[in-house]
């Protein structure tokens, strides 16, 4: 069976053609629903309070999946983008969007997926180290959420990840060194997040990193790596409010740091 394009598809009724024809070509143009995909969705759904959410349109429909609320998919049908953050309101808190509960680690079968965007919610439990299979993600935000546990080492294999955003969770246990890993990071976003122990020095490694947010972080503690001086391109570095850290009080730290936009944190030995 020949395949039709969807502009063909909507004008077959005004060509002499029969419609059953037209109506068989253009069932070929619609991908089947990935079942993985679907499984990985339906899983977010059931782990999550999903009934209750602000917005659950189609889900669990036979809609295709980019017409469930929050998701979008590539021309095969596979989801590229899930969306879900809660909302912000007029006054000064922000509204959540009815999740909760815990990440199901389906979500680590969602291979063609760039974005995961669950923040300003009621998610518990820990990150699952799954996540860490989305090789293709390019964003990460569990931020402002109840997330407890350490930060999955395997995180660190997502090569293509430009921004981490886990702030404002009641994380625990050291930064793994892993995320030293994430070449393509530019964003990294830990404020308030529980974190205890030194910074590692293989975040210097993050060559292409451009804001990096530590601030808030009571239980972090020791002397900023002089790995660090090596992220040229870093614009915005604050660790202020983190009273276990501190930048050397050398001339290669004074100058780096005067070098940014934004560089807020104290000086060991002030």
């Amino acid at each position: 069976m020949f395949a039709l394009s969807q502009r063909t598809c909507r004008l077959g009724a005004a060509w002499a053609v029969p419609m059953a024809l037209v109506a068989a070509a253009c069932e070929a143009t619609v991908p089947p629903i990935p079942q993985v995909d679907r499984d990985a969705l339906v899983a977010l759904y059931e782990a999550t309070n999903g009934p209750h959410w602000v917005d659950n349109t189609n889900w669990l429909s036979d809609r295709p999946l980019g017409e469930w609320y929050g998701v979008d998919t590539d021309a095969d049908g596979r989801v590229v983008k899930i969306v879900l953050r809660g909302r912000v309101s007029s006054g000064p808190f922000s509204l959540t969007h009815g999740l909760s509960g815990e990440i199901p680690p389906e979500i680590g079968d969602l291979s063609s997926l760039e974005v995961l965007d669950l923040g300003d919610n009621d998610l518990s439990g820990e990150i699952p180290p799954e996540l860490g299979n989305l090789s293709n993600l390019v964003r990460l935000a569990l931020f402002d959420n109840d997330l407890s546990g350490e930060i999955p080492p395997e995180l660190g294999n997502l090569s293509n990840l430009g921004g981490l955003l886990l702030f404002g969770n009641d994380l625990s246990g050291e930064i793994p060194p892993e995320l030293g890993n994430l070449s393509s990071l530019e964003v990294l976003w830990l404020i308030g997040t529980g974190l205890s122990g030194e910074l590692p020095p293989e975040l210097g490694n993050l060559s292409n990193l451009v804001r990096l947010e530590l601030s808030w972080n009571q239980r972090l503690s020791g002397e900023i790596p002089a790995s660090f001086l090596t992220l040229d391109d870093l614009e915005l570095f604050r660790f202020d409010y983190s009273p276990g850290l501190c930048a050397p009080n050398t001339s290669a730290f004074t100058s780096w740091l005067e070098g940014m936009s934004v560089a807020e944190g104290p000086r060991c030995y002030e």
